[in-house]
C-alpha cells in the first residue's frame, strides 16, 4: 500500500506572472499564504494521486502549507490523521472518507475545523454551507452518459446483452454511476439483459477474473460496462488472452485515464467519460482555502445553488476526441 506524507511549504508565484495570466490563473484573491491544509485520503489509486497532485500544485501556487497522508482504508487511521490535524493547527481538512457512513464521525473528530470532502460524497444532511462541503463531480452523469452511447451504438436493436461491472460496494461513485446507467437504458424501452453483474472494486485483476469466468460459459455479449476504466483494462486483458476480438464487442468505462484513453486509441476501448482529476484536485484547495480563511463560497465556478457541492463537469471521451485527453 502506498503511503504519502507530504510536508510542504510555498510562497506564492511571482505577482507579475500571476496577474498576468487569463483565464483559470491563481489571482490576488485567490491567496491563501498562511493557510494550513491537511488531507487525508482512504488510499491511492491512480486517479487519487492524480487528484492530489493537483491538489499539492495548486496549494503552492496559492501559497498555502500543505499536508497529505494515506489512510490505508482504515477508519480509526483516518480519525487518528484529522485528530492530528485539528492537534496541529491546521485551519481546514480535506478529506476522502474511508467509509461514507461514518461521515458524522470525521465531523465530530474534526470539530471546529472545516471539511471539505472529496472522491465520496456524502449524505446531504451532513454537509454544511461554507462549514462542511463537497467536492467532486455529479456521478449520475457519468453512468447517463454511458447509457446514451450505448443506446446510440445499438439504436436498431430491441435487445442489448450488458455486461456491468461495479466500484466498491458502498462507494458513492458505485451508486450514482450504476444506477443512472440502469435508469437511462430502463427508460429507453429496450430489453436489457444483464448477462453478468458483481462488484470489482475498481480493480484491473478482480474484473479480468470475473470476466475470464464469464468467457468459459460462452454467453453472448453486447457491451461491457465499468464503473470505472481500470475494470474495463480487465476485461480488454481477458479479451487479449483468450483470443476475443474487439470489432463486435463495446467495452467502456469511466475516467478516461491514461491507459483508458491508450486503449481507446488502440481501438480496444470504445467510450470513457472524462472526470477531471486535475480540476477537483484544484478546486478542492480553491474551496478549501476560501474555508480555512472564514470566507463564503460565493462567486467559486462551479458551486451548486445549494452552497455545499462544487460539481466538476464530465465530458464524453471517444475514438474523434480523445487526443484532446491524453
Amino acid at each position: 500500500m502506498k503511503k504519502i506524507c507530504k510536508i510542504m511549504t510555498a510562497m506564492l508565484l511571482c505577482f507579475s506572472i500571476l496577474t498576468g495570466c487569463a483565464g483559470g490563473g491563481i489571482g490576488d484573491d485567490d491567496s491563501a499564504k498562511g493557510v494550513k491544509m491537511y488531507l487525508t485520503v482512504a488510499s491511492y489509486d491512480t486517479f487519487r494521486e492524480s487528484l492530489i497532485n493537483a491538489a499539492e500544485k495548486t496549494a503552492q501556487e496559492m501559497g498555502a502549507e500543505f499536508v497529505a497522508n494515506d489512510a490505508e482504508g482504515s477508519l480509526e487511521k483516518q480519525l487518528a490523521q484529522i485528530k492530528e490535524a485539528v492537534d496541529g493547527g491546521y485551519d481546514v481538512i480535506l478529506c476522502s472518507p474511508v467509509d461514507i457512513d461514518t461521515t458524522l464521525q470525521l465531523k465530530v473528530a474534526a470539530g471546529d475545523v472545516p471539511l471539505v470532502f472529496f472522491n465520496s460524497c456524502p449524505d446531504e444532511e451532513y454537509l454544511e454551507a461554507d462549514t462542511c462541503i463537497y467536492v467532486g463531480s455529479e456521478e449520475a452523469e457519468a453512468g447517463k452518459f454511458q447509457a446514451e452511447y450505448i443506446l446510440d451504438k445499438f439504436a436498431g436493436k430491441d435487445t442489448i446483452n450488458v455486461v456491468l461491472f461495479r466500484g466498491q460496494k458502498l462507494h458513492t461513485a458505485t451508486l450514482g454511476r450504476t444506477n443512472a446507467l440502469k435508469a437511462a437504458l430502463r427508460a429507453s424501452g429496450k430489453t436489457i439483459n444483464y448477462v453478468f453483474e458483481d462488484y470489482a472494486d475498481w480493480d484491473t485483476e478482480m474484473a479480468k477474473h470475473q470476466f475470464e469466468i464469464l468467457l468459459q460459459n460462452g454467453q453472448q455479449v453486447d457491451v461491457v460496462a465499468s464503473n470505472n476504466d481500470s475494470m474495463a483494462i480487465g476485461v480488454i486483458q481477458a479479451c487479449e488472452e483468450n483470443g476475443i476480438s474487439f470489432d463486435n464487442l463495446e467495452i467502456i468505462g469511466i475516467d478516461a485515464t491514461v491507459d483508458g484513453c491508450q486503449a481507446i486509441e488502440d481501438g480496444k476501448m470504445s467510450f470513457t467519460v472524462y472526470q477531471s482529476a486535475s480540476g477537483q484536485g484544484s478546486y478542492l484547495v480553491k474551496a478549501g482555502a476560501r474555508l480555512g480563511q472564514g470566507k463564503t463560497l460565493d462567486g467559486l465556478e462551479y458551486l451548486d445553488k445549494d452552497k455545499k457541492h462544487v460539481w466538476i463537469p464530465f465530458e464524453k471521451v471517444d475514438k474523434g476526441n480523445v487526443k484532446d485527453y491524453e
